[in-house]
């Protein structure tokens, strides 16, 4: 956006970035609360404590993009992502099946570093199911996607999407929970079947 933008533009530009940063902030709260049940508390403040003894923490935009890149880490540590060759192993697919799934919108991988990290609760869910709830999610990126998965939804009973597909919500309400998320976030095409 230019400088020479009149200031309707610029006032409705920064609503967004307000908004995105409530999303942001509502989103960061429910990840800590779900660390914190799941024990990590203490280790990950312990493990950021000594990040900062180390070196000095970025701000801006680079400090967002190494925080971004932290949790992605620490999804991995924790198990909540998964290589594909565990997926498609779970699926009965070959490896390379799961790259043109993703392309249609049915799965999602999360890259971190230099692999392809794909949501460990799609393990135990029917793929089916999964391809039906990711393709509502449209076009978003794949760690809004991953939030929307790791997120517990009132819209469920408080449950996380994986749980509640589980313990039998219907696809079809959980389908409508990832479409109104995409709305909300700015990802409204979704990714035809």
């Amino acid at each position: 956006m230019g400088t020479n933008a009149s200031p309707a533009v610029l006032l409705r530009r920064i609503a967004q970035l307000e908004a995105a940063v409530g999303r942001l902030t509502e989103d960061l709260e429910s990840l800590r609360r779900a660390v914190s049940r799941h024990g990590f508390a203490s280790s990950l403040a312990g493990g950021l404590r000594s990040q900062v003894a180390r070196s000095p923490i970025p701000t801006g935009l680079a400090g967002a993009l190494a925080r971004g890149e932290a949790a992605k880490v620490q999804w991995v540590k924790e198990g909540l992502v998964v290589p594909g060759e565990q997926l498609a192993r779970a699926w009965g697919l070959t490896r390379q099946a799961l790259r043109p799934a993703a392309g249609r919108g049915e799965v999602f991988a999360v890259k971190i570093g230099n692999r392809l990290f794909y949501p460990q609760a799609f393990l135990a869910l029917d793929r089916q199911a999964v391809a039906t709830v990711c393709r509502a999610l449209g076009d978003l990126d794949a760690s809004e996607k991953m939030i929307f998965w790791l997120r517990e939804h009132g819209a469920v009973g408080g449950k996380g999407i994986a749980a509640a597909l589980d313990a039998g919500t219907a696809v079809v309400k959980a389908q409508r929970l990832a479409a109104a998320w995409a709305r909300e976030r700015g990802g409204g095409r979704v990714v035809a079947a």
